[in-house]
């Protein structure tokens, strides 16, 4: 029996905003999707290698070039006396957004003193244990390698092993740089 009082189960057409959200939602997912997500992939498309705390520490610098267009620049130096080795692992994760490592970038430079071209350095780098690149050099003061190496994917961690016959009296240390040590990622697929 319906109750007089006006307080009975009445079904009736609902009132509010409740179809205002579609356009809304609607907005949200252009912002999203046309102006955030390519913003977003651009800038993951590059990882730069940070220092692992295994190893010898390479004193890292950044640097700007350029003016109102300013490119960073980074730079990983080392003074080897006889060996030197440290472990890297690319900044990020990687399998972000449908991306994977596909080249690990950079530049290598050496500069040894004077009298002491005649002394032989090696080097190599590792990408998760694996022997990505090396080689030896002799006979001039400054060398400059790049280290462009195809990869199959974002690596867990990258090691580069630099030693050479000085670090003596005569000839104590090297130096080397690794300018913008990084790992460049494209789609997966």
């Amino acid at each position: 029996m319906p109750s007089d009082d006006g307080e009975g189960d009445q079904k009736g057409p609902a009132t509010g905003h409740s179809a205002g959200w579609v356009p809304g939602l609607a907005f949200l997912a252009f912002v999203v999707v046309f102006a955030g997500l390519p913003l977003l992939l651009t800038a993951t498309n590059t990882l730069y290698l940070t220092h692992a705390e295994h190893g010898s520490t390479p004193v890292f610098r950044k640097e700007k070039r350029g003016g109102q267009e300013a490119t960073e620049e980074r730079y990983l130096t080392w003074d080897v006396h006889k060996r030197a080795e440290s472990s890297f692992r690319p900044e990020g994760t990687g399998r972000d957004f449908g991306f994977e490592g596909r080249e690990l970038r950079g530049e290598l430079s050496f500069s040894v003193p004077r009298d002491c071209a005649d002394r032989r350095i090696r080097w190599e780098i590792r990408v998760d244990g694996e022997r990505a690149g090396g080689g030896s050099l002799r006979w001039l003061h400054t060398y400059t390698v790049k280290t462009d190496f195809a990869i199959d994917r974002t690596p867990d961690s990258v090691g580069i092993t630099m030693y050479w016959d000085g670090g003596d009296a005569g000839c104590p240390s090297f130096s080397a740089e690794w300018k913008d040590a990084r790992v460049e990622r494209g789609p997966i697929g």
